[in-house]
């Protein structure tokens, strides 16, 4: 049930993102006992990504009023998730609240941890819409010191993964999955703790923020991505249509090296200030000129000879062709149950994290069911074989739709700029110009603040 439900969320997942990348899997210990701490911004989706992208098997646990529903109680049951009773759940006072509550919880995890198996936590206790990290809660803490302490882990690491959107509740959006330093707790342990359940605590904390991006408020957030992802822009060279997308580790490590410079500049020398104000005021006024134009800064130095238009329309004029009623295909094929997921996740939206969760999971289940219903007619108007074989070609004939879908916006986005920087010389020539003079800038920049925060650690 979980090797199905495992490949299920996979292909759903990919169907609803257009970019799903993962950084540092090799930091996963292939044996041994693991703790997965996960941020969690986005409700079930996270528990999704993190069961597809681990290459173990993982023990979920989940808040214990999932398991209310008979019927989502034997699912979850079915694939190894356990409940855990969250105070904030807990319908009596807090001081009566039982502390043993969560004790077969914490044995099930001692027992699949002593099994040198994975068990995955969500340490902030809660899905929520925030910029930032909620305050840790101590339970991966206390788990992690259970099991080492008890010896049936000894050998237990604490592997941090964390989980960014580039717009999560957004179909076709980006996603990054990154695993951090792995900490073993034996190591940990050999140092005296005080407090060992609160230091443990922090330390988790401080692994989890250095794999997301944590900010004081969601404008303040909007702003620094979204300036992030200008800079990408900016400073990546063209990309030849159909190759993947720029992934969002590369806007994500921006982000965080703009906020080491954000801290940095209140100290900084003013004239290095002011550049930097000055910088990021001409970034935005480009940002603004490309869109009020309708092109994205990646085109502005796309080849305007007659010669490389020819050979853009011919090779995406030939791919339309061969792919695309394959791609029309999947897209009829899939449309009542996508758009009955889309019907399904947009009705009473509680959180931004809803119609990525309702999406994927109705979506799942209503395609199964039409794949299901499909397949049963084509068997009985022909034969099995060739309801089998029916059956395998739709998830390829919609990954195809998909794919074409993606490349064709591309087309058309691109299409658009040649045509318009083609007949607007003088827009041409003063975008390349000041995207020229805007990416030297940024390089000199970030070698000023270098040379400013070295003197300064020397001092």
């Amino acid at each position: 049930m979980y090797a199905i439900l495992r490949a299920l969320a996979g292909v759903a997942l990919r169907w609803f993102y257009r970019s799903i990348e993962v950084e540092g899997r090799d930091r996963i210990p292939r044996h041994g006992p693991i703790l997965f701490v996960v941020n969690h911004p986005n409700a079930l989706v996270d528990a999704l990504l993190v069961g597809w992208v681990v290459p173990r098997r993982v023990l979920l646990t989940a808040k214990a009023t999932l398991f209310r529903n008979p019927l989502a109680a034997l699912l979850l049951r079915s694939v190894g998730v356990v409940p855990l009773r969250r105070v904030s759940d807990e319908k009596t006072p807090r001081d009566t609240i039982d502390p043993s509550r969560n004790e077969d919880t914490f044995l099930a995890v001692r027992q699949a941890l002593q099994a040198e198996r994975a068990v995955l936590i969500f340490p902030e206790g809660k899905s929520h819409d925030e910029p930032a990290m909620a305050p840790l809660r101590t339970g991966a803490a206390r788990m992690a010191l259970d099991a080492f302490g008890s010896g049936a882990a000894p050998t237990l690491a604490i592997v941090p993964i964390g989980l960014t959107f580039e717009r999560k509740d957004a179909p076709r959006t980006r996603v990054l999955v990154q695993v951090g330093e792995p900490l073993s707790v034996q190591r940990w342990r050999s140092v005296e703790h005080p407090q060992p359940v609160e230091q443990l605590t922090h330390e988790i904390d401080a692994r989890l923020r250095a794999v997301t991006l944590n900010y004081a408020s969601a404008e303040e957030a909007a702003r620094r991505i979204r300036l992030a992802s200008t800079i990408a822009a900016l400073m990546e060279e063209r990309r030849p249509l159909g190759e993947a997308d720029r992934g969002l580790g590369v806007d994500t490590t921006i982000a965080r090296r703009l906020e080491e410079l954000s801290t940095q500049l209140g100290g900084a020398d003013p004239d290095l200030r002011s550049r930097a104000e000055s910088v990021v005021e001409r970034l935005e006024a480009l940002e603004r000129v490309a869109a009020v134009h309708g092109i994205r800064l990646e085109d502005i130095g796309i080849q305007l000879t007659v010669h490389a238009a020819l050979r853009f329309t011919v090779r995406e004029g030939w791919l339309l062709l061969l792919a695309g009623p394959v791609a029309l295909w999947g897209r009829l094929n899939h449309l009542i149950p996508f758009r009955g997921a889309g019907w399904i996740a947009m009705r009473s939206i509680d959180s931004a994290a809803d119609p990525a969760m309702r999406t994927v999971v109705a979506g799942a289940a209503l395609v199964l069911i039409a794949y299901l219903a499909q397949s049963v007619v084509v068997g009985l108007l022909t034969t099995p074989l060739i309801a089998i074989l029916y059956l395998a070609s739709l998830p390829i004939a919609a990954d195809v739709n998909f794919i074409l879908s993606d490349r064709l916006r591309r087309a058309v986005q691109r299409a658009r700029a040649f045509f318009l920087l083609y007949s607007k010389r003088d827009l041409r020539e003063g975008l390349t110009a000041e995207l020229a003079l805007l990416r030297a800038e940024v390089l000199s920049l970030d070698d000023a603040f270098s040379a400013a925060r070295v003197e300064a650690d020397a001092q």
